[in-house]
């Protein structure tokens, strides 16, 4: 058997002399440590008798006991169960030795054995099936031995065998030879070191070109050449290899017409949640391209992929026409006609690369981009499922549709064509002129007071009033709601204006035939300071009343006070004088002016806790 080692040992050096192996032949593999399941020494004196080893130094080679001569081998098996399917890189059996016989002397070997299921005996010790490394050296009294069990391992993964048993002796011819004789450490025992790795391969499911699926047969798609990216999600049943850039994803392009032409790039950042990218810029128009991909782990490449094929286009289809049966070209004097919705027919003109087109009011036209979905991978949204899209009858063909104007006055509409691969045209500008459809709003009575009732008239325009069936408002942010036209076409609601910083109200007409005007807004906002009312003299800067004409003011609590205790006011600029305000927060004092013109009436209001308000109201009036 120690022949057998130094013919290997040669045969090993003439091959790495010879080139064919490299130390860099295998990158980082994954190494595993495991410690034996079953763990026994059997006794030549004692033939029928297994001894477990636990934490006892275990017997090995010959040794002379009780007057009698003993000879002990060591059996280990090991669960490899983890491996199956592994690519096994390497495997080493450790040992410890405790005492030697004599230092100068040591021959040590390992055989694996067959399959065994408890402690074998001398007597019924299983059968050695081959060797496989023995271990020699003497350069050390006390040694840590180790063997090369690969073969062993290997073999095992590749016959998805879970378990090795291995038998550890001394060579026969020097079995007997009580200076062999030896033990090792019990507290250490044994453990088996296995560098091994699942080779990774590519999830055929996941691979995509420019956000589309793989295609493996016709019709392939098109691609637009200005964007071609290349995508493939890698798979490894190692745990260490599923992170973020343990894996890399290459990819193989190449034109059906030449495969010679073969370009390749590599994603470093790939993992198996997350698929492996390459964008492949400047291809060739009109052509068909295939391509693959295949996964690495560093120290294994996948087999590569079924190829999947797409055709490169790269010319932009012909801008389309546009017409309107009934929204005219504005010509500078031309109006549409109102109460009618813009009926625009958009035309490829026979350009059969054009299967339709995308449109928007304005020169601004969107962006169709892509945004990272599942797995990382590009989700690109079809320029056609837009809702400023329409697909042509058919390709070359027309499409028409039927668009609200956003707003009166000039409006341009902008539409381009789209082709297969998402390529556009240039813009085509269709400019009408909308009149104004909006209806009225008009304030019923004074005006609005915090925590008061609101009443607002809604009135179309007067074009369409024989045509308007009812009115479609919004209060503030709060749900939109239908209200019927009375018989000349009007309408009025009425709120509680309870919000302290004021309302809004948007309202559109509504025609029989289910057609919506344009939207009209009104909006007030309070005044965050008191309030100020005068039964003779007004805030309208009209003289009013007169000298010695007696006038009350009244005082109302800011919007949104619920507790008024007073109010404190000052005639032009003088001393401030507090007057109590009544359970409902209101106060009414009476001035007689002494002068015409104008005076100023300044007021604060104060909480229940004496606080003053950080708004007052400056009312100025007017004496005749």
């Amino acid at each position: 058997m120690l022949r057998r080692r130094a013919l290997a040992a040669l045969a090993g050096a003439a091959i790495v002399a010879s080139g064919l192996v490299t130390a860099t032949a295998e990158a980082a593999p994954h190494s595993t440590r495991s410690y034996p399941v079953l763990a026994s020494y059997t006794d030549s004196a004692k033939r029928h008798t297994a001894f477990p080893w636990q934490d006892q130094d275990a017997p090995l080679g010959a040794s002379t006991r009780d007057g009698r001569l003993h000879v002990s081998r060591v059996y280990l098996t090991f669960d490899v169960a983890q491996f199956a399917g592994a690519r096994i890189l390497g495997a080493k059996l450790y040992l410890q030795e405790s005492t030697t016989a004599d230092c100068t002397k040591r021959a040590i070997e390992v055989w694996q054995t067959a399959p065994v299921t408890r402690d074998p005996t001398w007597g019924d010790a299983p059968r050695r099936e081959r060797w496989l490394d023995d271990f020699t050296a003497t350069g050390v009294c006390l040694s840590y031995p180790s063997f090369d069990v690969a073969a062993a391992v290997r073999d095992a993964a590749a016959r998805n065998e879970s378990r090795i048993t291995v038998e550890v002796a001394v060579p026969a011819p020097l079995e007997r030879d009580t200076t062999y004789g030896r033990t090792l450490y019990g507290y250490y025992k044994a453990a088996l070191s296995v560098q091994h790795n699942q080779a990774p391969s590519i999830v055929d499911q996941h691979r995509y070109n420019s956000g589309k699926t793989c295609a493996t047969a016709t019709p392939h798609p098109k691609l637009s050449t200005w964007f071609v990216t290349l995508e493939a999600l890698p798979a490894d049943d190692d745990p260490g290899d599923q992170s973020l850039s343990s894996l890399t994803v290459d990819f193989a392009l190449w034109p059906q017409d030449d495969p010679t032409a073969r370009t390749e790039r590599t994603s470093q950042f790939a993992s198996t949640t997350r698929v492996g990218s390459a964008s492949f810029p400047g291809l060739t128009d009109g052509k068909t391209y295939s391509w693959q991909a295949r996964a690495g782990d560093g120290a294994d490449l996948s087999a590569w992929s079924t190829p999947c094929h797409f055709v490169a286009d790269g010319v932009n289809p012909s801008a389309p026409a546009i017409t309107s049966p009934n929204y005219p070209p504005y010509d500078g004097s031309s109006t549409v006609p109102a109460g009618e919705d813009g009926v625009f027919v958009f035309d490829a003109r026979g350009d059969a690369d054009t299967i339709g087109f995308g449109y928007t009011w304005g020169s601004t036209i969107p962006v169709h981009g892509c945004s990272a979905g599942e797995l990382g991978r590009l989700i690109c949204s079809d320029p056609l499922d837009g809702a400023q899209a329409i697909r042509a009858d058919h390709p070359g063909g027309t499409a028409t549709t039927t668009l609200v104007p956003p707003g009166a006055g000039p409006q341009k509409l902008t539409a381009w064509s789209i082709d297969a691969a998402g390529n556009r045209s240039e813009p085509s500008r269709y400019p009408v002129f909308i009149p104004a459809t909006s209806p009225s709003i008009t304030l019923v009575g004074d005006e609005p007071r915090w925590n008061r009732d609101v009443t607002l008239r809604f009135a179309p325009l007067p074009a369409l009033a024989d045509r308007t069936v009812g009115f479609v408002y919004r209060l503030d942010s709060g749900d939109q709601q239908v209200i019927a036209a009375g018989a000349d076409g009007t309408a009025t609601i009425t709120f509680r204006a309870d919000d302290p910083r004021g309302h809004t109200v948007t309202v559109s007409s509504r025609s029989a035939d289910g057609w919506v005007s344009g939207a009209e807004t009104w909006t007030h906002y309070f005044f965050p300071g008191p309030e100020v009312h005068s039964d003779v003299y007004t805030d309208s800067g009209e003289p009013t009343g007169g000298v010695g004409v007696p006038g009350t003011f009244t005082f109302s609590p800011p919007p949104g006070w619920t507790q008024v205790s007073a109010y404190s006011y000052s005639v032009d600029w003088g001393e401030y004088v507090d007057v109590p305000a009544g359970p409902d927060g209101v106060a009414t004092i009476t001035l007689t002016p002494s002068t015409s013109g104008y005076h100023d009436l300044d007021v604060y209001a104060i909480n229940a806790d004496g606080g003053y308000g950080e708004y007052s109201n400056l009312f100025s009036f007017n004496v005749a």
